[in-house]
């Protein structure tokens, strides 16, 4: 599966809702059509865009957005913005302090850990199996310098300003 592809089911998936779960539901139906090999795919490029944004700087941001963010609250704030689409998830990478422009409602965590299962949700439907393992590596340590709480303020301005 090219990137193209996954961003466009990520991002038709999430048309017309701001609601995570729906926007879920709307991923597994649509990855459910594929064929085995191809929802395998998708799972692989998820991974990998997963792993692009294991950094330091985005899991300040997640702090800030969620108000603290331990080592799972990392993951699906990942999630999150992958659910957010290419666009934002890209602008994300290069500059953290750009999420400061999405309006986020204060009363909803930055979160979508079901999100991360979709693949293996549509999997399961299709082949009533898990996708077999990935070789996609994780990394082992996020990309960048680790922060302190009293250098957030400097690291992402805007973020620290408005959270």
């Amino acid at each position: 599966m090219d990137t193209s592809t996954f961003w466009r089911l990520i991002e038709d998936s999430r048309t017309d809702t701001a609601d995570i779960e729906e926007h879920t539901v709307r991923l597994v139906d649509r990855l459910a059509a594929l064929a085995p090999q191809e929802i395998v795919a998708f799972h692989s490029e998820y991974r990998l865009h997963k792993a692009r944004a294991y950094t330091w700087r985005l899991w300040a941001a997640g702090y800030l957005i969620n108000g603290g963010c331990s080592d799972d609250g990392f993951e699906y704030f990942r999630d999150w913005l992958i659910a957010q689409g290419q666009q934002v998830f890209e602008r994300a990478l290069a500059d953290a302090d750009s999420l400061t422009d999405l309006d986020l409602p204060q009363d909803q965590d930055a979160e979508a850990e079901d999100l991360g299962g979709a693949a293996q949700a549509a999997y399961r439907r299709l082949i009533g199996m898990d996708i077999p393992l990935e070789h996609v590596a994780s990394p082992a340590a996020p990309a960048g310098e680790p922060w302190r709480d009293e250098d957030l303020d400097t690291l992402l301005p805007s973020l620290s300003a408005r959270y």
